[in-house]
């Protein structure tokens, strides 16, 4: 009995460490300070630069935002071989705040 208790437990353990974590706003903004700020400016305040200014940017068009972020747009290059997509879903979660 002891043994197969010690085989739930393990098997209750590993599945737990495989649940994700909720995707938040918050996190957004640290990838957004540490990948975007450059160029999108802090709080998404266009520093005077040509780039886009993300607290426009429509919230129903995710899809879009997904996409430029995974491929690059005009001038920004392709983030997708330095963000995870849930990366990039994080920082729509802190787009869709407009820098708030």
């Amino acid at each position: 009995m002891l043994k197969y208790f010690i085989v739930l437990t393990s098997l209750l353990g590993c599945s737990l460490s495989f649940a994700q974590l909720p995707l938040t706003a918050e996190q957004g903004k640290e990838l957004y300070d540490n990948n975007c700020q450059t160029c999108h400016g802090e709080d998404m305040v266009n520093p005077g630069t040509v780039s886009y200014d993300l607290r426009k940017f429509p919230a129903d068009s995710k899809s879009r935002f997904l996409e430029s972020v995974s491929n690059g747009k005009n001038g920004m290059p392709s983030w997708k071989t330095v963000l995870s997509r849930d990366d990039m879903e994080r920082l729509w979660l802190y787009v869709m705040t407009r820098g708030r």
